[in-house]
């Protein structure tokens, strides 16, 4: 009897990782290929109107340039049109010699052909990688890049993780890292959220692999010119061409080059030093001098930059529809001072800030971001001998990029539009994966996907339901038990909701509500609302700016007590108030009327904009403790809401 042949299997298919990534990269780019975008999206969200439009340009028209055709193109996929886009008027640019250092003088002026043409007000690099699939693709070649750049992320994860660790434990904990986290959302946004982290955890990976990797094992194979590759100062070299294109797609990514930087220069490779800040500097100002050539501004958010929604019309969607007399000026030229060292700043709303980035219900590290948080965990806890060098600088960039979010946009530091967790420090995401020590097992990537999916598993099964949707999830499960940021007020995903959002609530002058779940019914005319029955609800209060009198001149109001009317309904209650300085509890039989008062702390300081008046923010807290139906206990009522109790709240200012 003959023996049975073993079957021959290339070396390459029976390493794990490499089995798991293509699975993964086969999965996510048949998804790209096939999903209906513009239904399942169901509109823009954020910015991505910007990107959407520049890559269609880029693809169809081989231009920089908004135009009225690009707004007719819009509407084949997007009957809304382009809500949120940034625009800004081009200019031309002229040259003369100057007497003065560096004697050549830029002289702007204004584009002559400005009635037919715009330039787009965000950074075109994403949109440019992006155009060659869109040409192929159409919408879905955004997804396609996505698709790319997410496998090669979770390829460099995994090669990374197995110098550390056994192939099993590496590719679990890859797979944990960006699927137990927020990432998976941004799949779906045509915002350059995924493109950022995807080239700051591959540029990190080519400089950092040679620091980890052993000498390369000669098996006759194409992975031998591979691991050379990465083990060369080329591969460095690409790895800060990669941090220079995501420090222009987004300034504040320019942290990402400092261990590169530093290592080098701390081991006194003066040539290696010069020379990655040389590349750095090369990209970088080679990627805005070409964004100047093309819009004649250098910054892409400055100028006279606009955004346009259909409420007021979009430039060249009709004769009167213009740039000038239909957007919101938006430029970005000059360092906010006021909203940075205004009162509180520093001593007040740092400190806060620093909890809401860890542990924030919108924002926080711990529920859109566990698996890097656990990777810097077990790289504090590991020993000395579990741990390189260079991780260290790894860590101390993260808090840095962490410390410039906090300290420069303290009131915005998580991105506008709704976002899911904080999109503005996604890309520092990657670089958690670069602390993991050595010898960690399989456990730890349970752990890493257990934690992570309590929060954000109901987040990725449909990403495009989050992203639309992204005031949903904060009031459930594990996220009510996390504290509310009183910072990012008007960045908070309920802003999207005006029957929830910005809400006038009685008080002379009067308060502005935010409700932040749905278990405080719509508000009434009279500044009445119903809480759900045996349900808690959870509103922001803002306090107005008033003029006590014309000599004083106005001045930021703030509550000193709040009067807070309680009516129940057909059965008795109980209601619990939380207002931050205070708590009580107040027993109401049927139909009865109580009045409470509740002393309220200082308010936290909110001043987003310049030029804008500071206000103080305070949290209240209310819940019933039973509830009736209107359409069971009150004959007649077709009412079939489920309530708890009436609530009217009304400050008394200090």
């Amino acid at each position: 009897m003959n023996a049975p042949r073993t079957p021959r299997v290339a070396p390459m298919w029976q390493e794990p990782g490499v089995v798991g990534v293509l699975l993964v990269g086969a999965f996510l780019t048949t998804f790209a290929l096939t999903v209906d975008f513009p239904r399942k999206a169901r509109g823009f969200h954020g910015d991505e109107s910007t990107y959407y439009v520049l890559g269609h340009s880029l693809a169809e028209d081989f231009d920089f340039e908004y135009r009225y055709e690009d707004l007719v193109r819009v509407w084949r996929e997007f009957p809304s049109g382009p809500q949120g886009i940034f625009l800004k008027e081009g200019k031309d640019v002229e040259l003369a010699l100057s007497s003065e250092l560096p004697f050549i003088r830029r002289i702007k002026h204004d584009d002559p052909e400005r009635q037919e043409r715009l330039y787009f007000g965000k950074s075109f690099i994403y949109p440019l990688v992006a155009a060659p699939f869109v040409f192929f693709f159409g919408t879905n070649g955004f997804l396609v890049l996505h698709a790319l750049l997410f496998t090669l992320s979770l390829a460099a994860a995994y090669a990374f993780l197995r110098t550390r660790t056994s192939p099993i434990a590496a590719l679990a904990f890859s797979m944990a890292f960006l699927f137990a986290s927020v990432v998976p959302v941004y799949f779906v946004w045509l915002t350059p959220e995924l493109f950022n982290i995807s080239l700051m955890l591959l540029g990190v990976f080519l400089w950092c692999y040679k620091e980890v990797a052993g000498p390369v094992v000669p098996s006759r194979h194409l992975k031998d010119e591979w691991g050379r590759f990465l083990r060369a100062d080329v591969s460095t070299c690409l790895g800060v061409v990669l941090i220079g294109v995501a420090t222009f797609s987004k300034p504040t990514n320019v942290f990402a080059l400092v261990p590169l930087v530093a290592l080098p220069f701390l081991r006194r490779q003066w040539k290696r030093t010069c020379l990655t800040v040389l590349v750095f500097t090369v990209v970088v100002g080679g990627l805005f001098t070409l964004n100047a050539v093309i819009t004649g501004e250098f910054n892409y958010q400055g100028g006279y930059r606009t955004t346009f929604y259909a409420n007021r019309g979009f430039p060249f969607l009709t004769e009167d529809r213009t740039f000038r007399n239909s957007g919101l000026p938006r430029a970005t030229d000059s360092v906010p001072i006021d909203v940075l060292f205004n009162r509180g700043a520093l001593t007040t709303v740092f400190p806060h800030n620093v909890m809401y980035f860890v542990l924030g219900r919108h924002t926080g590290l711990v529920p859109y971001f566990f698996p890097g948080v656990l990777s810097l965990l077990l790289f504090l806890w590991a020993g000395r001998q579990r741990r390189e060098g260079f991780q260290w600088l790894v860590a101390a960039t993260i808090a840095l990029g962490a410390l410039a979010l906090l300290l420069y946009m303290p009131f915005t530091y998580s991105g506008g539009g709704a976002p899911v967790g904080n999109r503005y420090f996604l890309p520092y995401y990657g670089l958690f994966l670069f602390l993991a020590p050595t010898l960690f097992s399989a456990r730890s990537a349970f752990t890493a996907m257990a934690v992570g999916g309590l929060f954000c598993g109901q987040l990725i099964v449909d990403p495009f339901y989050t992203s639309f949707n992204a005031w949903a999830h904060p009031q459930r499960a594990l996220f009510r038990w996390l504290p509310v940021e009183l910072s990012l007020v008007n960045d908070l995903p309920v802003n999207v909701l005006p029957s929830r959002s910005k809400l006038r609530l009685p008080g002379d002058p009067p308060l502005t509500g935010y409700f932040l779940d749905d278990q405080a019914d719509r508000l009434e005319a009279n500044g009445w609302f119903w809480i759900r029955g045996e349900g808690s609800t959870e509103i922001l209060l803002r306090a107005p700016v008033w003029v006590p009198s014309a000599a004083q001149g106005p001045r930021p109001a703030r509550i000193g007590t709040l009067v807070i009317d309680l009516m129940s309904g057909e059965k008795a209650t109980t209601v619990r108030i939380d207002a931050g300085a205070e708590r009580l509890e107040v027993a109401l039989t049927e139909n009865a009327f109580k009045q409470a008062r509740v002393q309220m702390p200082r308010g936290f300081p909110y001043k987003p904009m310049p030029g804008q008046p500071l206000n103080y923010i305070y949290r209240v807290r209310l819940s019933s403790s039973t509830g009736f139906f209107p359409l069971f206990d009150m004959p007649g009522s077709v009412d079939p809401r489920f309530l708890g109790a009436r609530v009217r709240l009304t400050p008394l200012y200090r």
